[in-house]
């Protein structure tokens, strides 16, 4: 009997069949447009919200592969009312209907508290493959994803540049820090995207006009959030001060500041 703690694919067969693709999408402060405070070194946002760069990456993979072999692509976002920009983009872009949580802000709660909202979203629409960014823009945790992928007891595979699917198997090239590693898992499973796969697309004025008349569904965010926020804390941002301690030979002729310099760099083990 199939478990049913996750969600399965419809087809376990020899062909890829059509794919429900969920893909998981956070609205983020469009980091091109932050400046910094000198006096206080705090960052300025200009209020431009935008999705997170390395999500748009995982919206044209899940494109890519409803393109190729059929299916529907769905996109899950936790936030304010104002994240429905953000599932409205990937709707223009050629995503099929939207799941929204609501939550006061998008970092109103920590991101095991997040990646329980998303995981019972993603566990009631039963993807046969879920796509996320490898990490956010604004707080850069990369934990939302793996924490999914964990609560739904599926396959994780992160930092992916290249992705193949054949029948109920995908192979996924991940980007490491010596090369390359290829991993292959069935489905469903959960993919982290970086952006080495693919350029995303740009929404059409067509698709624009499209996106108005998707369904996005809203879903309250309900206990799972409650007593969430005190779990963890964040501090504010903001840029150190930078300092620069050296040593200048002034006064001294050539010869002795090259003795000097030369005791130094031994001194501190470089020569």
């Amino acid at each position: 009997m199939a478990d049913e703690s996750h969600p399965l694919p419809r087809d376990q067969g020899d062909g890829a069949g059509p794919l429900t693709i969920g893909v998981l999408v956070k609205q983020v402060p469009d980091v091109n447009a932050v400046k910094i405070d000198r006096t206080s070194r705090k960052p300025v946002l200009s209020g431009q919200q935008v999705v997170s760069s390395y999500d748009s990456h995982a919206i044209e993979a899940a494109l890519q592969l409803r393109d190729q072999f059929g299916g529907e692509v769905v996109v899950v976002s936790a936030g304010p009312a104002g994240a429905k920009d953000a599932i409205t983009r990937a709707l223009a872009m050629g995503a099929d209907r939207g799941i929204q949580i609501n939550l006061d802000t998008a970092n109103a709660v920590d991101s095991l508290a997040t990646a329980r909202l998303l995981a019972d979203a993603v566990r009631e629409s039963r993807f046969d493959l879920i796509l996320a960014g490898q990490t956010a823009d604004d707080y850069e945790t990369g934990q939302v994803g793996p924490q999914v992928a964990e609560l739904l007891e599926l396959p994780l595979v992160s930092s992916v540049i290249g992705l193949e699917l054949d029948g109920s198997r995908v192979m996924a090239t991940r980007d490491m820090e010596d090369g390359h590693q290829t991993v292959e898992t069935g489905l469903p499973a959960v993919l982290l995207i970086s952006s080495g796969l693919n350029q995303p697309r740009y929404p059409s004025l067509k698709g624009i006009m499209g996106a108005k008349k998707k369904p996005v569904d809203q879903v309250a965010a309900g206990a799972t959030a409650t007593g969430a926020a005190d779990r963890m804390r964040w501090g504010e941002p903001y840029v150190p001060e930078r300092t620069v301690t050296g040593t200048i030979l002034q006064d001294q002729p050539a010869a002795d500041a090259a003795k000097q310099l030369v005791a130094w760099l031994r001194e501190q083990k470089i020569i």
